[in-house]
């Protein structure tokens, strides 16, 4: 079974995203342009890509990719985490005004974070991104399990939402979920540009664009409404599971059992 074959745990409800997603204003944007853009990108590079590493990976596809999506960044911000310097690889921003106006603040971990939407850590082409990479000379973070890595960088700089890639999938993970390194949303990216499906492609442009990191006058984004949407529809499902085992199907059962056995006391009076 390949890393990208493997089940994870949702960070959003599938069913909601099968179905009440698509009753969301979003839903109607228009993706056609983005997938081109994103599909000369992955055609223009695909002979290289499995050669490339890790930096070379990150400049050739996933920064022009970044790029598509929206946002503007700054590479390699040193943050002490838990007392250590870590180093996400992408602080992500709404606009160029947003990202020049945090250039100076770098020393300053609260002002400049209090600034970033998201951050990115990328891994060269297709390395697997839920387990150790040993004798990897392509890795530079040797032994180190990038889903893990990505929840350390997550903490460290209090950023809630992050995106980890390897080029081919993209993963986004969410600071204040229950397992911060094991619960993501999925996506391959290749998968879905070789289909050319454009609806299974707005998945993957609805949850990893720069709009999608944007507050709205709630203080909330797009992510945080499909989680609180998924969390409530979920709820609401279960409810109504547990009310028609209990209003239906087990009174059903339960009369079907009595009339078993009343059958049965019949069937031995007669005998008797």
């Amino acid at each position: 079974m390949t890393d990208r074959q493997k089940p994870n745990k949702p960070l959003f409800s599938q069913h909601y995203l099968d179905h009440r997603l698509k009753e969301s204003p979003e839903w109607q944007v228009d993706v056609a342009a983005e997938f081109q853009k994103l599909k000369n990108l992955y055609i223009s590079k695909k002979a290289l890509l499995s050669t490339l590493s890790e930096a070379q990976t990150e400049e050739v596809f996933i920064k022009p990719a970044l790029d598509l999506l929206g946002f503007s960044h700054i590479p390699q911000v040193t943050t002490r985490g838990k007392g250590r310097a870590e180093r996400p690889d992408y602080a992500l921003f709404n606009s160029e005004n947003d990202r020049d106006a945090a250039y100076p603040l770098q020393s300053n971990e609260t002002a400049f974070y209090g600034r970033v939407i998201a951050i990115a850590e990328a891994k060269y082409w297709e390395r697997p991104l839920s387990k150790v990479s040993k004798n990897d000379n392509r890795d530079f973070y040797k032994n180190t399990n990038p889903s893990f890595q990505i929840a350390s960088y997550l903490t460290g700089t209090g950023v809630d939402w992050g995106i980890l890639t390897n080029g081919r999938e993209w993963r986004l993970y969410y600071r204040q979920a229950s397992s911060t390194a094991t619960e993501f949303y999925q996506v391959d990216l290749v998968e879905l540009l070789e289909a050319e499906d454009l609806d299974k492609f707005k998945y993957f442009l609805l949850f990893f664009r720069q709009e999608a990191f944007v507050k709205d006058s709630q203080g909330r984004n797009f992510l945080e409404r499909v989680r609180d949407g998924s969390t409530t529809y979920a709820t609401r499902v279960g409810n109504e599971l547990k009310a028609l085992v209990f209003d239906r199907i087990f009174p059903d059962l339960a009369g079907g059992f009595v009339a078993d056995a009343t059958r049965r006391g019949e069937a031995v009076t007669s005998e008797q």
